[in-house]
């Protein structure tokens, strides 16, 4: 029989689920509070969700002259709430007292996603805010693959804890999959990490724009890692033709100061390389020559338009998505190596 009930009605009757997830920030986010202030707490919606923000403070200064206390944000705890269409099953237990947490176990963990979205999305937009909004320094995102936002409390409509036991969830962690050069150390390397912490080196200016370039690209900033990739390029090219202590270098700082000479990297690397070194990277790898030229075609489109995006040489406009900048990151590295084998 057909329920006599009207949707609405239905709707409001569905069972609440809430989510709590507490996440540990580590970017410098400063909170400015009297000193008995409660923490800052507030209620937003996503999506289908409420979710009620409560930004739970740190160490705690205070200046001379200040009237209110400095705090330092430490953690955000999120209670992410919905109407379900379905109720989450009970506990089973057994005729010996056994608990079987199977099936509220498999309930939560199928309703997970779309919780741990929701956390991690509010969370982000909370240190975007402070990184743009406020110019807090050293803020990065929160991590997708961190512990806690696979595993919150949750609590059904009456807010009783459903005890679905602890739900071990292993997350895509970066470089799992060697991603981008991403290695794990090997018991055969441990006398190297020995050496490195009793004899540390800087790292070169190169390694640091590809490690940056990296981080970006795990972090879905494909615009940046773009940039990043573009600059160690054209940063090993120079340095490699033109050395710092070299006639050739001292010649083409003076000129270069003095916007006399414009060199482009792809000239660098074919006809100019082929006269000083008898050797040109465009004949000896054709494949990452062109990869070159495309990371610069859509470096310059971001520099200009702020898009990622570029024209091939048919006039074909390519957007740059993850894979295809992975693809140039690699051949970046492969120029890298060209340029060291040149003595």
């Amino acid at each position: 029989m057909q329920s006599t009930i009207p949707l609405w009605e239905e709707i409001h009757n569905m069972p609440m689920l809430y989510a709590n997830f507490n996440l540990g920030i580590s970017s410098p986010c400063l909170l400015l509070l009297p000193e008995n202030a409660e923490n800052p707490s507030f209620v937003v919606k996503f999506n289908d969700f409420e979710v009620k923000v409560t930004m739970l403070s740190g160490k705690v200064s205070k200046r001379k002259d200040d009237t209110d206390w400095t705090k330092v944000l430490g953690e955000i705890e999120l209670t992410i709430s919905r109407e379900e269409p379905d109720i989450p099953p009970e506990v089973i237990v057994s005729s010996d007292g056994r608990k079987d947490f199977g099936p509220q176990s498999q309930y939560l963990s199928n309703k997970l996603s779309l919780y741990r979205e929701a956390a991690l999305n509010i969370t982000n937009r909370i240190l975007c805010y402070f990184q743009y909004s406020l110019f807090t320094p050293l803020v990065r995102p929160f991590p997708h693959w961190d512990y806690n936002l696979n595993n919150p409390s949750w609590f059904n409509e009456n807010r009783e804890e459903l005890k679905g036991g602890w739900l071990i969830m292993f997350p895509s962690i970066p470089g799992l999959d060697s991603q981008l050069g991403s290695r794990k150390l090997i018991p055969n390397e441990l006398p190297s990490l020995q050496k490195f912490i009793e004899a540390p080196t800087n790292p070169s200016l190169a390694n640091s724009l590809l490690s940056d370039a990296q981080s970006a690209w795990f972090e879905d900033n494909l615009r940046r890692s773009v940039l990043e990739l573009a600059i160690c390029a054209e940063v090993m090219v120079k340095r490699k033709f033109f050395a710092k202590f070299s006639p050739a270098g001292a010649a083409f700082d003076y000129l270069e100061d003095r916007s006399k000479v414009s060199v482009k990297v792809l000239e660098l690397l074919d006809a100019v390389a082929k006269e000083a070194f008898s050797r040109s990277y465009k004949e000896e790898d054709p494949d990452s020559f062109q990869n070159i030229d495309h990371l610069f075609r859509c470096r310059n489109k971001i520099a200009h338009r702020g898009e990622l995006y570029f024209k091939d040489d048919s006039g074909i406009t390519i957007s740059a998505d993850k894979n295809l900048v992975e693809t140039w990151w690699n051949s970046v590295v492969n120029l890298k190596e060209w340029l060291d084998s040149i003595p």
